[in-house]
């Protein structure tokens, strides 16, 4: 008997297979978003990044927390593409965000969030999300997030309000200018996932000024917009994401001026996941 768990964000989906007599085997596949991709892209995923790794294991429940998965009929539809490939397997389908509450929360109340390609962030009482502030996407919102903070740090690049160094870094590193940077943004699909690419260069140059004040002023942004909307001087903060890892002191440096308590940081949802379920008695 077997389950399989799944976290999928904006990029990429993480994927839990366990077993009765083995460990957790983890697989990650790109990400599945049932708002943004059509049949045959979610069905090319599952058939030739997932499937070939199960190793023709058929789960008998499946629980798929994903990034688009909040309406009765996208996730009937997911539900649907899933059943295709594993018959016999009993499917929920639920958010990314209540993936990462309970990831982070357990059954504990507290306030959960996601910071990667997006941002998210919920009230969860233990069981359920009880509040939400919506993210809003990286045009009007996701403060945060990584689409913001490379947002925020092409403006400046283009600008010429950088450092002259960190510009012709970023250039070289890049081998990109003006007219093409433009174009990406502008003209060719999934901008928020260019900007989110950036990611790395901005953490590798952390050290400088103007760097930090780009990484400090999006998370002080996120937490004024989300946090701070919440009832934080009760509640412990959690966070989960490639961003909430990768800037974590920042994160708990923010905190301290704005007297918010944060508990676990974790990369990706997954391993808190197998362990909720693990706890839950679903295998």
């Amino acid at each position: 008997m077997s389950i399989l768990i799944a976290d999928s964000g904006a990029t990429t989906a993480e994927w839990a297979l366990i077993t009765d007599d083995s460990p957790a085997q983890l697989i990650t596949t790109t990400g599945i978003n049932p708002v943004h991709q059509h049949d045959e892209t979610i069905q090319r995923i599952i058939a030739d990044e997932l499937c070939p790794v199960m190793r023709k294991i058929q789960p008998r429940h499946i629980y798929f927390y994903g990034a688009g998965c909040i309406g009765d009929k996208t996730n009937q539809r997911l539900t649907a593409l899933l059943t295709d490939y594993f018959p016999n397997a009993v499917i929920d389908i639920a958010s990314d965000l209540l993936g990462a509450a309970r990831s982070l929360c357990c059954h504990e109340e507290g306030i959960a969030g996601i910071l990667g390609t997006g941002a998210n962030s919920c009230h969860y009482d233990g069981n359920c999300i009880v509040s939400n502030i919506p993210p809003l996407g990286y045009i009007l919102g996701d403060e945060g997030s990584g689409a913001a903070m490379g947002k925020e740090f092409l403006r400046r690049l283009l600008r010429n309000e950088l450092d002259p160094q960190i510009a012709r870094d970023f250039y070289a590193e890049y081998e990109t200018d003006y007219t093409h940077l433009i174009d990406r943004i502008y003209r060719q699909p999934a901008a928020n996932r260019y900007l989110a690419s950036l990611s790395p260069f901005i953490a590798a140059h952390i050290g400088h000024g103007d760097i930090y004040a780009i990484v400090h002023d999006a998370l002080r942004s996120y937490f004024e917009h989300h946090i701070m909307r919440y009832d934080y001087r009760r509640l412990t903060v959690h966070l989960t994401g490639s961003v909430a890892y990768h800037y974590a002191d920042v994160i708990r440096d923010v905190a301290e001026e704005k007297g918010i308590k944060i508990g676990h940081i974790t990369a990706t949802p997954i391993e808190g996941l197998t362990e909720y379920h693990n706890t839950n008695n679903l295998l």
